[in-house]
């Protein structure tokens, strides 16, 4: 029989080393691979991305807009999370979920706060709280259908916005009847120009509607903020010539642009005087609840009675369809030389003006006066 296998001889090639051969260069380029792409991933970029994506994801539920926080915060790159709301002898804002979005080494970020409407005081403190006896600037209407306002934060030039967003499949729950968005801007490059103050607006409204939707809030959305007015808390309008918050005053003013959706309205009563002589203001929804408990107003003005007079406060309010009734304060403030010059007859005059005509733009009815 003839043994047809092949026979190997000495020095020839053994068939078997070059599939091995394959094998182990295809193993070490596996484990090049593998120590490689995580190192390229890394140095890429790729993972400081990813890693920004994820917490953004989380911050809030998700529900921070970071489209223009880059170029509101003036930085590449943004990174959120999650932080406890403050306590303190002052209600603040945030307890429903409170959560920041900044650069990576936390030199310029926003702090978004979320409540519900029967925690309305704490975003009200952090608006600026418009506490007895103090200039606390100016909230100037986002309009454009939005329930909110925005202000400077004194001395700092950073801005402040919050947003009411009612429910209406919560109209029932009154401490659950809208939600609440309130943003802050801390270390941020200057926010004078009318593009920073839109991009602010709008990085807040669409955050508030992220949150109602994270939240289960049904709320309806006002239109695309183009531009905010411009900011007038140190603008003082002659004898006369008020056109807004101020209309119908006949002594000299600071004032506001006005909207009937506008949440907050305030007028500086100058009366002669370089400083403010009084600050009246109008609160709708749920800050006309929330002001009663502002510190420095607990105890003075009586939210139970539609209208008064005690301490360094008169108050006035109307029924109106936000919910509830609108309260309208007017706060004495002390004059150039530190000193309360209180005048009876103007200051019930000025109220009456600035009330009848803030109730009517928001629709309201049965304005009581004291």
């Amino acid at each position: 029989m003839v043994d047809v296998t092949e026979q190997r001889r000495i020095g020839d090639p053994d068939p078997g080393a070059a599939p091995l051969k394959r094998k182990r260069l295809l193993i070490a380029a596996g484990v090049v691979l593998v120590l490689a792409v995580p190192g390229i991933f890394y140095f890429s970029g790729a993972y400081d991305s990813w890693q920004d994506s994820r917490s953004l994801a989380d911050t809030c539920r998700g529900s921070v807009d970071t489209s223009e926080v880059k170029e509101l915060l003036g930085v590449d790159r943004v990174r959120g999370h999650d932080v406890e709301a403050d306590d303190g002898s002052s209600p603040r804002a945030g307890r429903l979920q409170k959560c920041s979005v900044g650069d990576s080494d936390d030199n310029a970020s926003v702090s978004v706060s979320l409540d519900w409407s029967g925690d309305a005081a704490g975003p009200l403190h952090d608006l600026g709280g418009f506490t007895p006896y103090g200039d606390v600037g100016m909230a100037t209407p986002l309009g454009h259908g939005w329930e909110g306002v925005l202000d400077e934060v004194p001395g700092t030039g950073n801005l402040v916005a919050t947003v009411n967003m009612p429910c209406e499949n919560r109209r029932s729950d009154p401490r659950h009847s809208s939600l609440i968005a309130t943003v802050q801007g801390m270390g941020t490059r200057s926010m004078a120009g009318g593009a920073q103050r839109a991009r602010f607006a709008r990085t807040t409204v669409k955050t508030a509607q992220h949150a109602a939707e994270a939240w289960g809030c049904t709320a309806r959305s006002g239109g695309v903020i183009e531009r905010v007015s411009g900011s007038t808390a140190h603008t003082e309008v002659p004898r006369g010539e008020a056109r807004g918050t101020c209309a119908g005053i006949e002594t000299a003013v600071r004032e506001s642009v006005t909207d009937p959706k506008s949440p907050i309205e305030n007028c500086y009563v100058l009366a002669g005087r370089s400083a403010s002589q009084y600050r009246i203001s109008a609160f709708y929804g749920p800050f006309a609840q929330a002001l009663p408990v502002q510190r420095g107003y607990s105890g003075e003005v009586d939210p139970e009675k539609p209208a008064g007079n005690k301490g360094s406060f008169l108050w006035g309010s109307a029924e109106c369809p936000s919910g509830g009734r609108a309260l309208y304060i007017s706060t004495r403030l002390p004059g150039a030389d530190g000193r309360f010059d209180p005048d009876g007859d103007l200051e019930r005059s000025t109220l009456k003006t600035f009330a009848t005509r803030s109730s009517e733009s928001h629709d309201c009815e049965d304005l009581k006066l004291p």
